[in-house]
């Protein structure tokens, strides 16, 4: 079964609904992506906190030794308890008054089932989240690694659970937060409308529960600091169980460069990546090649 992901993809490449960001402003955009970085990976390395890079980011920097040419976001990983760390740091403002964040919490609703941090003064709406609450700054994606159980029927179980949550939030967050402009896009081809229907007819059923408690539970459900054999990043492209690895897999961490940075990377970046792309010092086609589908971007002003 395609993945939303995909299927956007194949109706931005068939209608040309949406256009990539010019040339210039993906530059830019990545530049202020590394200065970000580099402030959060120095605040990380201050309070002792274990990251790495993640999903695509991670892939660059092996396959490009930077950013995927055509990509201009920017994913870090980190185990659940520095990543709970990192949230109360970024609580205390000791990244600085640049930067506002957003992750699941009791107060008020988020938009991600993740920590999110956000640059001031900027925009990168994407049209799923185009009325959606909190930041909608340009973001680095924080992504949290949780043990899995060390029983296989648990960790099968847990992850069936995890994956439904996961589902449910998304599917919540459309109907709680609805975008025309999503709407107008899914509708452009037969398979977009259908998918579009099946999400608004689970968020509405499901959504007599508010958005913000069902983010809620699917990431206390998932907040585990207790070791076993096996760590996971639920929140990842490929859900619990496609994420799930030995934990020598992640950790300790390795050293790789990118754009020019050393940096953090999974202990086994070989077989991570192999599990989450195949083959994937092979440069894609372009219409297999992930796009972000933004309607408002704006830089910071200098």
């Amino acid at each position: 079964m395609k993945t939303d992901t995909q299927i956007m993809n194949e109706i931005a490449i068939k209608t040309g609904y949406l256009k990539e960001l010019p040339k210039e402003q993906s530059e830019a955009q990545k530049k202020l992506l590394l200065e970000m970085y580099k402030d959060i990976s120095k605040l990380c390395d201050e309070h002792g906190l274990v990251y790495m890079m993640g999903g695509g980011t991670c892939l660059g920097t092996v396959r490009h030794q930077g950013y995927i040419p055509w990509d201009d976001d920017l994913d870090i990983m980190l185990p659940r308890d520095s990543y709970e760390k990192l949230i109360v740091l970024l609580s205390n403002n000791l990244l600085g008054d640049k930067y506002e964040y957003d992750t699941p919490n009791k107060e008020k609703d988020c938009k991600n089932t993740f920590l999110k941090i956000y640059r001031k003064g900027t925009y990168d709406v994407e049209i799923t989240s185009e009325n959606a609450p909190g930041p909608k700054g340009i973001f680095i994606d924080v992504f949290p690694m949780d043990y899995a159980p060390a029983n296989t029927f648990k960790r099968k179980a847990k992850a069936l659970f995890s994956d439904f949550l996961q589902a449910v939030c998304s599917c919540v967050l459309y109907v709680e937060y609805p975008s025309k402009l999503y709407k107008k896009f899914m509708l452009q081809t037969d398979e977009g409308r259908k998918r579009y229907k099946y999400r608004m007819l689970l968020g509405k059923f499901f959504g007599i529960i508010p958005h913000r408690k069902w983010v809620w539970w699917f990431d206390k459900l998932n907040a585990t600091s207790k070791k076993t054999p096996y760590i996971t990043i639920p929140t990842g492209r490929k859900h619990y169980l496609g994420e799930c690895r030995p934990a020598s897999v992640y950790l300790p961490v390795r050293k790789g460069t990118f754009e020019g940075l050393e940096v953090n990377l999974p202990n086994d970046v070989e077989t991570y990546l192999t599990s989450m792309y195949k083959n994937y010092m092979d440069v894609p086609p372009i219409e297999k090649r992930e796009r972000h589908f933004v309607y408002k971007f704006k830089l910071p002003k200098e």
